[in-house]
């Protein structure tokens, strides 16, 4: 198994005056070689998380330099983004008008063109229901949703909103972009779009209880999911359904993995997990939360998860983000110094710092050699 010191990743924010409350997500755009990163800035040495801007920063891909930023959202109720490439330069970057009472929640979105530099006007996610209507998309349609498909008296009900950036979007050979709709200890809606999620079509549930991160990938018909769950538990678990979501695996829980924001991508042909864990090496005992000073990438193979790569940092790793660029793997996370840093065996609460960048290769490179 690989082991890769996180030192040698490159910082895409300055980590002071403009930090990284939470995200990040990450789209690649093929034609020009761009990647583009979207994330909360929030306060330094705050821990709190900000819901008062959404920023964009692009950069070649294969050498993150001449970083270039654009502010997509601004007020005091936009919150967690998420990220799709729309190819020729430019992308679509969503997240939710999120104002802290109770009701339903706008998931809205605006295009960057990197060329241009142009920032379309925000618009609205809409949800196509199943006698052809269009209603925003929202908590009261995915609550409508559970209770037609048998949910009625679910206990997991989704509450206070939707997180929309606990996944990562992708396409498929038809021509289909997925994701998903987690939320506070729910189950989760999954959906489909023909048209980059500007209008979804909901086609799945995930019956049991997730704690707001759910990412899934679709690999010869068979789905791969990976997720949050409640804090009293505190990690990750996966499962799968063979059957487009009718029905699912038991779950199985990643050993030694911390929650965060798990991560599923199909590189190489295969299906690659990535989640958080606790590094006992690294020789501190902080709060399983915010003790996340490791990533683990691992592969499944007939249902058996077998690890494949090792990561670690000092200054922590909070909201990891993966994609698989033509068999590369890229990856992108926030530090939070609060991993590591102690007073007088008390927690030092610092707050999370600065988004970096880092290029993992071709995994499976030596196994194929």
């Amino acid at each position: 198994m690989k082991t890769v010191d996180l030192r040698f990743s490159t910082q895409i924010n300055d980590g002071l005056h403009e930090t990284c409350a939470d995200g990040a997500s990450l789209a690649f755009d093929t034609k020009y070689g761009i990647m583009f990163c979207a994330y909360m800035p929030g306060y330094h040495g705050d821990y709190g998380e900000s819901r008062g801007k959404i920023h964009l920063s692009y950069f070649p891909a294969s050498q993150p330099t001449n970083i270039r930023y654009v502010e997509i959202a601004r007020g005091d109720d936009v919150y967690v983004p998420n990220i799709l490439g729309l190819g020729d330069g430019s992308v679509r970057v969503f997240y939710e008008r999120y104002s802290r009472k109770d009701g339903d929640h706008a998931i809205c979105f605006r295009d960057f063109d990197f060329i241009t530099e142009e920032l379309s006007a925000e618009k609205i996610v809409s949800v196509c229901r199943a006698d052809g209507t269009l209603s925003p998309l929202c908590l009261s349609e995915v609550n409508t949703y559970l209770e037609k498909n048998g949910y009625f008296d679910h206990v997991y009900r989704a509450s206070e909103q939707m997180i929309f950036g606990g996944f990562t979007p992708f396409r498929d050979e038809d021509g289909y972009t997925y994701g998903a709709l987690p939320s506070e200890l729910s189950e989760v809606v999954l959906f489909r779009s023909k048209d980059n999620m500007e209008t979804v079509e909901f086609f799945a549930v995930y019956p049991r209880p997730v704690q707001y991160e759910f990412d899934y990938k679709i690999l010869d018909g068979k789905i791969y999911a990976l997720y949050r769950t409640n804090q009293k538990e505190n990690g990750n678990t996966f499962a799968y359904s063979e059957d487009g979501g009718k029905t699912w695996s038991a779950p199985m829980d990643m050993e030694g993995s911390i929650q965060c924001r798990p991560r599923v991508i199909i590189s190489g042909g295969k299906v690659v997990l990535c989640y958080n864990y606790f590094d006992d090496n690294s020789g501190n005992r902080p709060n399983v939360i915010m003790g996340r000073t490791a990533i683990r990438l691992c592969t499944m193979e007939k249902n058996e998860v077998k690890p494949l790569m090792d990561m670690h940092s000092k200054y922590g790793i909070v909201n990891v983000a993966l994609c698989d660029v033509l068999g590369d793997v890229y990856l992108a996370y926030s530090t939070s110094h609060s991993a590591l840093e102690y007073q007088n065996g008390t927690p030092y609460v610092r707050g999370k710092d600065a988004v970096r960048y880092i290029s993992l290769g071709d995994l499976f490179e030596k196994e194929e050699a």
